[in-house]
């Protein structure tokens, strides 16, 4: 009984000391990780910062960052006493080929977390895709766009508002790239010359909108081309120019020359029937 006893004894000290120190370095080992963006272009700068709630001095963290199951890079990244740290890489290079999402991967101790990011292929002055625009009460107009980390569900012209607006649904920060043709939609001046559009972006289900910055691509004589950054959660775009296409399309034209024919006919009998006799 006393050999068995001091058995059991020695074997509780012996793994006492093991199981506190992992305790005390690891144990509940938390790695907060975090971008500066969720989305980003090929060549921006991605900015990657931490925090690790229990600082093994001189042990930095490993960054990974993968695409699918391919490494991309790795990275070495110090860690300050405050258990902060930062790193910042470039996405551009020839294991940066395939648009989606790309893993970051933190290590520390024994422990690690993972965030995931959204990659497009720098596609500015390019599009990809066309929408059928409908003029109210007649003909429609194509708009050529490119849309990252969202859908395109409609698109509709407001010719109250001289404007076009667009509806999307997002699942990551992005961008809009549109071609603009200048007879359905333009932004000039009194002496014909380009002004900027004004775009305003709504979030949620907010109905105040905030007019975002956006990018002038190309300019020519039947198309103007934007670039539009999107976050993720908008909702609505709208492009507000100085004039859009006729209210009625050609048809209603027509309609219009013969009402415009009938009040000067109308204006005429008037001027007559007022007319002193002779």
């Amino acid at each position: 009984m006393q050999k068995i006893s001091l058995f059991v004894i020695l074997t509780v000290i012996l793994t006492m000391p093991m199981a506190f120190g992992q305790e005390e370095t690891l144990g509940a080992q938390k790695i907060s990780l975090t971008s500066d963006n969720t989305a980003y272009q090929e060549g921006d700068v991605i900015t990657i910062t931490g925090q690790i709630e229990k600082v093994i001095p001189g042990m930095p963290v490993t960054l990974q960052v993968f695409f699918e199951k391919n490494l991309l890079q790795v990275s070495q990244v110090k860690v300050s006493q405050d258990g902060k740290f930062t790193d910042t890489f470039t996405a551009a290079g020839p294991q940066w080929q395939n648009e989606g999402t790309v893993t970051i991967n933190a290590g520390y101790g024994g422990q690690d977390t993972e965030l995931n990011i959204e990659f497009f292929k720098n596609t500015t002055g390019e599009f990809t895709s066309n929408y059928e625009v409908k003029i109210p009460a007649g003909g429609t107009f194509d708009v050529q766009y490119t849309m990252k980390g969202g859908i395109i569900s409609s698109m509709d012209l407001n010719q109250k508002n001289l404007s076009l607006e667009i509806n999307i649904s997002t699942s990551s920060d992005g961008n809009l790239n549109i071609n603009l043709p200048r007879d359905s939609i333009d932004s000039i001046n009194n002496n014909g010359q380009d002004i900027d559009f004004i775009v305003l972006m709504y979030e949620g289900n907010t109905e105040i909108p905030i007019q975002t910055d956006f990018r002038n691509i190309d300019s020519e004589d039947q198309f103007r081309s934007i670039n539009i950054p999107v976050k993720n959660g908008d909702t609505k775009i709208e492009i507000i120019g100085t004039h859009v296409v006729p209210e009625f399309g050609t048809i209603a034209m027509i309609v219009l020359a013969v009402a415009i024919v009938s009040i000067i006919a109308v204006s005429a009998k008037s001027r007559l029937s007022i007319m002193p006799r002779i």
